[in-house]
C-alpha cells in the first residue's frame, strides 16, 4: 500500500473543498468583513495599547495568549469511517501517513501562530521596547514550542482515558506559558535575586513529561476512534460554517437542549398559526452550529462597542455584525427545509417560509436591542 499517495490524494480532496467552499464564503461578505475589521484594527490598536497601565503584566499576558494558540494542537489525519476496517489490517505501514499528517498540522497551524505574533508584535515593541535578539527569540522560540506541543499532544493521543489526556494537555499548556513568560520577560519571571526558579521548576516537570510520554509510547497502541472522532468534529466545524453561506447536503446537524435558552420560545403565544415559529426557532436555539455562532457574533460585537472610543466606530461596528448576522441567520431557512418534522405539523409551504422570515426578524431585532443597551451603558 502506498500511503504517501494516499496521503497526497486526500489531502488534494480537502484543499479542492477549501477552494470551493471559500468562494461562496469571498462571495458572502466575509474578505468585505474582513477588510473592514483590519482597517479598523490598525486605526485603534495603537489607541488600546496607550491605554493599558504601567503596572499591567503585559509579557506574562502576551505569553499567555500565544500559549493558548501554541499548546492547542488538533490534529487532522483525513481518516474515513471505512478506515476502521480497511486501514487498521496496515497500522505497521501508517507511521509515514501520520508523520506527514503532523507535518501538515504543524504548518497549518504555523500559520496562525504566525498571525497571531504578528497582532501582538506592537505591543510588545512599544510597552517592553525589545529590539535585536530579543525579537529573534519572539519569532523563533514559539515555533519551536508549537512544533513540541504537536508532536507531544500526538503521543497523548494514545491514552484511553479522556481525563488522563486532558491532564497532560495542561502540563503541555503549563511548560509553554512558562518558558515565553521567561523568555518574554527577559528571564525575569519567577526570578529572585538572580535565580530563575520558574525555569527551574519547569526542566523538572519537563523530564518527568517525557518519561511519561515514553511509558505512553511503549504502553499504548494508536487510538483509531479517538482519531476518527477528533477529524470528524474539525471535519464538522469547518461545515457549519461554510453552511452559513451555502448549503453542505452531507452536514450532520448537532442538536444540544439549551435549557436554559429554549424557555424563550414558550414565550410565544399557543395557537395553531405560531406552530411553525414554535418549532423553528426552538429548533434554532437547540442547534449546535447555528445559535453559537449567532450568540457569538452579539457576544463579540457588544464588546466592541463598548470599548471603541466614538459613536461612530461603535455604529459602524454595530452595522458590521448586523450584517454578519443576517448572512447567517440565512442558513435558517435550508435548515428548516430539511427538517421532517415540519411536515408533521399542520401548516403549508408559505407558512412555514413566513415563519422563517418571522424568527430572522426577531433575532436580529434580539440583537439591535443589545446593541442599544450596551452604548446606553457607555453614554
Amino acid at each position: 500500500m502506498d500511503v504517501d499517495a494516499l496521503f497526497r490524494k486526500r489531502l488534494r480532496r480537502f484543499f479542492k473543498e477549501v477552494v470551493l467552499y471559500g468562494q461562496y464564503m469571498a462571495n458572502g461578505g466575509v474578505l468585505m468583513v474582513a477588510i473592514f475589521l483590519c482597517g479598523l484594527l490598525a486605526y485603534y490598536y495603537p489607541l488600546l495599547i496607550q491605554a493599558i497601565p504601567e503596572w499591567f503584566p503585559v509579557p506574562v499576558a502576551i505569553a499567555f495568549l500565544i500559549a493558548l494558540f501554541v499548546a492547542r494542537s488538533p490534529h487532522r489525519t483525513f481518516l474515513l469511517e471505512a478506515d476502521l476496517l480497511f486501514l487498521t489490517p496496515a497500522e505497521t505501514k501508517m507511521a509515514r501517513y501520520f508523520q506527514k499528517a503532523q507535518i501538515y498540522n504543524f504548518a497549518v497551524q504555523g500559520i496562525g501562530l504566525f498571525l497571531v505574533l504578528l497582532l501582538l508584535l506592537p505591543l510588545y515593541q512599544v510597552k517592553i521596547g525589545a529590539a535585536g535578539v530579543q525579537l529573534w527569540l519572539y519569532w523563533g522560540i514559539p515555533f519551536v514550542l508549537k512544533g513540541w506541543n504537536v508532536y507531544t499532544s500526538w503521543i497523548t493521543m494514545r491514552l484511553t482515558d479522556k481525563s488522563q489526556y486532558v491532564a497532560y494537555t495542561l502540563v503541555r499548556f503549563f511548560l509553554t506559558f512558562l518558558m515565553l513568560a521567561w523568555m518574554l520577560s527577559e528571564g525575569s519571571f519567577l526570578a529572585y535575586q538572580g535565580v530563575p526558579y520558574g525555569i527551574v521548576i519547569g526542566m523538572v516537570v519537563l523530564v518527568w513529561f517525557h518519561l511519561r510520554l515514553q511509558r505512553i509510547l511503549k504502553k499504548h497502541a494508536c487510538q483509531w476512534y479517538r482519531l476518527l472522532e477528533m477529524e470528524n468534529g474539525l471535519r464538522l466545524r469547518f461545515y457549519q460554517v461554510a453552511n452559513q453561506f451555502r448549503d453542505v447536503p452531507f452536514l450532520q446537524q448537532q442538536v444540544k437542549q439549551r435549557k436554559w435558552l429554549v424557555w424563550a420560545a414558550d414565550l410565544i403565544r399557543y395557537q395553531k398559526s405560531n406552530a411553525g415559529r414554535v418549532l423553528i426557532l426552538k429548533s434554532f436555539l437547540r442547534s449546535g452550529d447555528q445559535a453559537g455562532m449567532y450568540i457569538r457574533l452579539v457576544v463579540i460585537s457588544s464588546f466592541l462597542i463598548l470599548i471603541l472610543p466614538g459613536i461612530l466606530p461603535k455604529a459602524a461596528v454595530a452595522v458590521l455584525f448586523f450584517f454578519m448576522s443576517a448572512i447567517q441567520l440565512k442558513g435558517i431557512g435550508s435548515s428548516a427545509r430539511h427538517q421532517s418534522r415540519l411536515s408533521l405539523l399542520p401548516i403549508n409551504e408559505q407558512q412555514q417560509k413566513s415563519a422563517v422570515i418571522w424568527v430572522r426578524r426577531v433575532l436580529l431585532g434580539v440583537q439591535g436591542i443589545v446593541h442599544v443597551l450596551v452604548v446606553w451603558l457607555w453614554l
